[in-house]
This record gives structure tokens, C-alpha cells and sequence, in this order.
């Protein structure tokens, strides 16, 4: 019996994984066309791999690695980890997050960047209409190898369907998210997110998605990219 019921679950834990990489052939392939035939931005894959600990009912510690590929080729242009130490006892509404990330990212002469960038977030929860909410209020500090220190704030609206689909549990979501630089009046970048998240196993999450950036540049104005994404963090 035993035995039987590890190959069941080796048996769904593959099916899963297989359904992953179905679902990720299938945004490809529906958002490919535009991504690659973009002529205002780029293409670009992201993908994040996460660790969560937590610890006891309030406290839970996270690490996240996250890769991205695009912008002018096939190489990697960015990489960073960001670790965290989240408190949730505040209120069933309200998670508190203090974290550091340092970041790489390869500038116009083909050299790597540094950016050390720690960070403040609040995270508001909510439910209307049996959707589920979440409003992340992210204030953050850049402090950036060869260019001026600034201090942003970001804030992040989530959405989670009513309702998942199949049945692996896969739960469509939408977000946007708008980056805003302190002491400026003018929004600097904006991301819309259109996503499904469900758990590989019982203790693995995943996430798939398709994201619609436009930055502001000095030099160019809005510039949109098209961008395919995947995360998977592991939970203890």
C-alpha cells in the first residue's frame, strides 16, 4: 500500500510537472507572435526560483533568486536575491515585510551593475465577490554602483479569480503594478500581469504568466516589452 501510494504520488507529481511546461508552451505560443515581432521593446523571459520558512504562525523568512533573459539577446541581463523576513500578526488584513536585495544588471558597455536595494512592504489583503485581493505597498531604497541613489515607491494590485480551472487547481489571476520615483510626478514603468498559480505539490507553488511592461525613458518615452514568466518557490 505504501508503495502504491508513492508511485500515485510520483505519478501526479509528474503529470504536474508536465502541466507546467504544457502551460508555459501554450503562453508562448499565444503571446509569441507579438513578443517577437516587437518592434518597441523586447522580448524577455523571466524566471524566479524561491525558498519560504516559516516560523510559527506569524513569522516566515523568504529567498528568492530570479533570472532574466531578453532585451538585446539571448544572455542574461539581469540577476538578483532578495531575502526577507515577514511578520504577519499585525491583522488578518495586513502582512509587514522588511527585505534586501542585490542586484546585477549589465549596462550599455556590457558590464554587470551593482545595486544594493532594501526594501519596505506592506500587504493588504481583502475579499469582494469571492475574489480574493491583495494591495502591496512596496517603498524602496536604490543604491546604485554608478549612477544617483533614488528612493521609489511601488504599489501592486492582485486579483484572484473566483473561481480555478481543471483539475489541478490552476487559479487565473491579474495584477498591475505602478513604479513611481519620489520627488517626481510622473509614473516611471507599469506592469500588467495576467497569471495562473497552483501548487505542483503539496509543498511546491508555481506560477505561470504573461506581462506587459511599459517604461519611461529620457531618451525613447514609453518603451513596452513583452515578457513570459515562471516562478516556483519551495515551502517548509
Amino acid at each position: 500500500m505504501v508503495i502504491m501510494e508513492g508511485r500515485c504520488k510520483m505519478g501526479k507529481l509528474f503529470k504536474n510537472t508536465h502541466f507546467v511546461f504544457s502551460s508555459m508552451l501554450v503562453l508562448v505560443t499565444i503571446v509569441g507572435g507579438n513578443c517577437f515581432a516587437s518592434t518597441d521593446g523586447n522580448a524577455e523571459y523571466w524566471q524566479s526560483i524561491g525558498l519560504d520558512f516559516n516560523m510559527g504562525e506569524d513569522w516566515k523568512i523568504t529567498v528568492r533568486e530570479e533570472l532574466r533573459v531578453g532585451r538585446s539577446g539571448d544572455d542574461p541581463y539581469l540577476h538578483n536575491t532578495d531575502v526577507g523576513l515577514v511578520y504577519k500578526g499585525l491583522a488578518d488584513w495586513l502582512d509587514v515585510s522588511l527585505n534586501f536585495k542585490k542586484e546585477f544588471e549589465r549596462d550599455s558597455t556590457g558590464k554587470f551593475r551593482r545595486e544594493n536595494r532594501p526594501h519596505l512592504n506592506l500587504m493588504f489583503k481583502g475579499e469582494l465577490y469571492g475574489c480574493k485581493l491583495g494591495d502591496r505597498l512596496r517603498l524602496e531604497f536604490r543604491d546604485k554602483e554608478k549612477t544617483e541613489d533614488i528612493w521609489r515607491l511601488r504599489n501592486k494590485f492582485t486579483i484572484n479569480l473566483p473561481f480555478t480551472l481543471t483539475e489541478f487547481d490552476l487559479q487565473p489571476y491579474i495584477s498591475d503594478e505602478i513604479f513611481i520615483n519620489l520627488g517626481e510626478s510622473t509614473v516611471k514603468q507599469n506592469r500588467f500581469v495576467a497569471g495562473l498559480s497552483f501548487m505542483l505539490s503539496e509543498n511546491v507553488k508555481t506560477n505561470v504568466y504573461y506581462m506587459y511592461k511599459s517604461s519611461m525613458s529620457s531618451s525613447s518615452g514609453w518603451i513596452d516589452t513583452n515578457v513570459v514568466g515562471t516562478s516556483v518557490v519551495f515551502v517548509f
